[in-house]
């Protein structure tokens, strides 16, 4: 009788799956790896997003939350970007009863870790494990191993000049690359610099995000003094790539390396 019970019961079991309201972008697209997008009930607003898994409600913005879209979804989790989402926001709906789970991401290493914490969540471990040990693998193969880095200012927006310091996984990438990243320790974890910092760091490579205007090289063009000015060492990156971290921020590390090894 026990038997035929585990039997009948059995592939209900298998069938449950788990009602999830992520709120960023690239926990989404991580769940996503994990092959966990049926999971996916809600997300903040993201124009790939919406159309990669159009059937999740959209429940705010990175600002903005509708916390009462989200308890309507009756989630089991509700994944929260930490530092990233309004906090007083993500205390209210605890308050409500929801499962908050928060995801950190500081460094290169945590996105195996983030995967692990997703896959255990949603019964997806092997699925984790395999992701991260890709991920850490294809980092090492890209690894330089050049003895003297070349100096590199990373340039985010341009009204005003901003840039990155040691406390971002993209700092950490630069060293990985052969690069030295010369705001590392600026303060904050995207500084907010003047054009006499730049001029003064002997800066030998400039790369900029996509998301610039695309007259940015011409902008620096009126600074000649500068070396990677002077040797057209002025590369552009995919934001997307390097700004959040997911399986694909490997390929912006690939775009970073190819940009370090021209200049050097």
């Amino acid at each position: 009788m026990i038997y035929l019970l585990l039997i009948l019961c059995a592939p209900y079991a298998a069938s449950q799956t788990h009602r999830i309201v992520v709120l960023a972008p690239d926990i989404a697209r991580n769940l996503i790896d994990l092959g966990a997008e049926d999971s996916i009930v809600g997300i903040i607003k993201n124009d790939e997003l919406e159309a990669k898994i159009p059937w999740a409600r959209v429940v705010g913005d990175h600002q903005q939350l509708s916390i009462e879209a989200i308890f309507a979804l009756n989630p089991d989790y509700v994944i929260v970007w930490q530092g990233g989402n309004p906090e007083p926001q993500i205390q209210k709906m605890r308050t409500l009863g929801l499962n908050i789970v928060r995801i950190s991401t500081t460094r290169l290493a945590d996105l195996p870790a983030q995967w692990r914490t997703l896959g255990q969540l949603l019964g997806k471990e092997q699925r984790a494990e395999q992701l991260g040990l890709e991920f850490m693998a294809q980092l090492q193969r890209l690894e330089a191993t050049q003895e003297k880095p070349v100096r590199l200012f990373y340039q985010l927006w341009h009204q005003p000049l901003m840039s990155v310091s040691n406390t971002s996984w993209l700092s950490e990438v630069f060293t990985l690359c052969g690069a030295e990243n010369v705001m590392a320790d600026a303060a904050g974890s995207f500084p907010q610099i003047g054009i006499e910092a730049v001029l003064a760091a002997d800066v030998e490579v400039i790369i900029a995000s996509d998301e610039l205007s695309s007259d940015w090289k011409d902008r620096w063009r009126k600074w000649p003094q500068v070396p990677a000015v002077s040797q057209n060492h002025l590369y552009t990156v995919r934001a997307d790539y390097l700004h959040q971290l997911t399986g694909e921020t490997l390929k912006g590390v690939l775009q970073v390396c190819e940009a370090v090894a021209r200049a050097r």
